[in-house]
């Protein structure tokens, strides 16, 4: 069979990994991991990531151009703010940041981590740092 065809079968193929199986990786405002994405499973439209921002860290504001980003909040407590507002999140929050919104997270707890699970779409943007 044709290396080609049979790489791009595998990549076709559907995967299941364990999240205590994939390492976190240090962040600047905290660990993070990939679950879902192009390095990951192959996908090509979507990156499915943990992340835990660290006690009392937080984003600076910055934007995705074309990037959709989902913030479902598994542990801790939070805010998503934008541009416009800032809002309370914590366990069961689920934000939505359209591509083009300039937004940020922060840890509100100065001893606890906040966990989530990010999901983005489409998996790889270039990234505009900070609104500041």
């Amino acid at each position: 069979m044709n290396p080609h065809f049979e790489k791009e079968r595998l990549m076709k193929k559907r995967q299941v990994v364990l999240n205590e199986n994939v390492p976190f990786r240090q962040v600047d405002w905290g660990l993070t991991k990939d679950l879902v994405g192009p390095e990951h499973m192959g996908a090509e439209k979507i990156r499915v990531k943990i992340t835990e921002y660290l006690p009392g860290y937080s984003h600076k504001l910055h934007v995705h151009p074309t990037q959709e980003e989902v913030i479902f909040v598994l542990e801790g407590r939070g805010i998503s703010e934008t541009r416009e507002d800032k809002i309370e999140i914590g366990p069961g929050s689920v934000a939505f940041v359209p591509a083009g919104v300039y937004h940020a997270t922060t840890n509100l707890s100065h001893t606890e981590p906040l966990r989530a699970v990010i999901v983005k779409s489409p998996p790889d943007d270039k990234e505009n740092q900070s609104d500041s």
